[in-house]
């Protein structure tokens, strides 16, 4: 089964995956799902000086310290630069990459570039924040869901959007898929989809409607799982061997290496 890395977009946090993980898991998939730094339960660390490079160290350092090897990253909204990014630095520990209604980021441009749009200012002096959106905004019509969004989405650093992507382009030699969800008739999205057609990265369209992991958890962990069958390498790489932890015989000794 594979080994999933599921990256939030703006405004969100690793929350946003908790119930289609819970659904991949019963798929018998391992997944893990980062919280960016200022984002989520990591809120409390929120300041003017993160960036795109910050965050894709968040999960640069989430491979290592986690031991993951062939995995499959699936990046949402700007989550999708983040991915690609991490992909291009770590290549050898991806097996492909998932851009879930994002973009194909280009060297020297920014997510609000590649968006055709610009991050909107808040004007009482808090301008390095952006304020997070409305659930209504986002197309979740649900009362219930969108009270329970609206008191999650939180502020998000408006360098991160504005940062210039400084990264290449190994990520495009991995298997990679434009998954487009939303129901709705989303310019930039259409644009993307497009620009991922004409570099030959096969597109799937399932209209699913808007933040499809919260409102379509299952439809969404089918086709994640149904792609990541397909970005198995044929013959998977010699699995590397995790190093064992030491025991201490008695105090004031030299550690002992675990051969349980």
């Amino acid at each position: 089964m594979a080994a999933f890395v599921l990256i939030h977009g703006a405004f969100m946090g690793g929350w946003v995956w908790q119930r289609m993980a819970s659904t991949l898991a019963g798929f018998g998939h391992d997944c893990l799902r980062p919280t960016l730094t200022g984002c989520g339960e990591r809120s409390h660390l929120l300041r003017p000086e993160i960036s795109l490079a910050w965050h894709v160290e968040d999960v640069a350092q989430a491979l290592f310290h986690e031991d993951l090897e062939r995995v499959v990253l699936v990046g949402h909204g700007y989550g999708s630069m983040i991915a690609a990014a991490v992909a291009h630095r770590h290549s050898g520990k991806v097996a492909g990459v998932v851009h879930l209604d994002g973009v194909l980021p280009e060297r020297g441009k920014s997510f609000s570039q590649m968006c055709g749009r610009a991050a909107p200012g808040r004007g009482d002096g808090g301008d390095w924040l952006i304020p997070p959106p409305t659930a209504e905004s986002l197309g979740v019509s649900c009362r219930e869901l969108g009270r329970w969004l609206s008191v999650r989405l939180q502020p998000f650093p408006r360098a991160c959007l504005e940062d210039a992507y400084a990264y290449g382009d190994r990520d495009r030699q991995l298997p990679g898929v434009f998954l487009r969800t939303t129901a709705r008739d989303d310019r930039p999205a259409k644009s993307q989809a497009a620009r991922a057609a004409l570099s030959s990265m096969p597109v799937v369209e399932l209209p699913l409607g808007p933040l499809p992991m919260i409102t379509s958890p299952g439809r969404l962990a089918q086709a994640l799982s149904s792609l990541a069958l397909e970005m198995r390498p044929s013959e998977p790489p010699t699995p590397r061997r995790r190093a064992r932890p030491v025991r201490c015989k008695a105090r004031g000794q030299e550690p002992e290496a675990d051969t349980s």
